[in-house]
């Protein structure tokens, strides 16, 4: 399973090295993912927002990637489900 993770996020990656090719301006490429992706998959009524309620997997890089998008290949710690499942030694 580790691999398959592995693996999403270095495509994931690949697809925000592509906005950032484009010229898409960091708080678009995070809604582009986020917010956005939900949307377009219709399930923005369970996922793609931190709203109580729906599910979230959360990451945190160490400074703001709506300024710096390239810190999302910084990632301090994974939350999914509720649960720490990665944190940077």
């Amino acid at each position: 399973m580790s691999n398959l993770r592995e693996s999403r996020g270095v495509q994931s990656l690949e697809y925000v090295d592509s906005f950032v090719e484009a010229g898409v301006r960091p708080p678009d490429i995070l809604r582009a993912i986020t917010t956005n992706a939900a949307r377009l998959l219709d399930i923005n009524k369970e996922r793609g927002l931190l709203k109580v309620g729906l599910a979230a997997d959360i990451i945190a890089v160490p400074g703001n990637p709506l300024e710096d998008i390239t810190l999302l290949r910084r990632v301090s710690f994974v939350v999914k489900d509720g649960e720490v499942i990665r944190r940077s030694k």
